[in-house]
């Protein structure tokens, strides 16, 4: 975090490019931890509970701070426009 630049620090042009990086990468790891979700329910229905139905959940937070990350990113934008 100490080598981030802040927000207010960042053009415009760099804001939007972050974000867009941020959406992506969010959108892609929510799809990948629903697609393991599944998977381990499948897998808890056929072979009884396993590690596999606890994954995505462990993993969870990573989204939340990318959407938070987005929304914060999203509102330095509007303050400048």
């Amino acid at each position: 975090m100490k080598n981030q630049l802040k927000l207010s620090e960042l053009s415009i042009e760099q804001l939007e490019k972050r974000a867009k990086t941020t959406k992506i990468s969010t959108g892609g790891l929510s799809g990948i931890l629903l697609m393991q979700l599944a998977a381990g329910i499948y897998l808890t229905i056929k072979q009884g509970f396993n590690v596999f139905i606890i994954l995505p959940l462990a993993f969870l937070p990573l989204v939340l701070v990318n959407i938070t990350t987005l929304k914060k990113i999203k509102e330095e934008i509007a303050t400048r426009k």
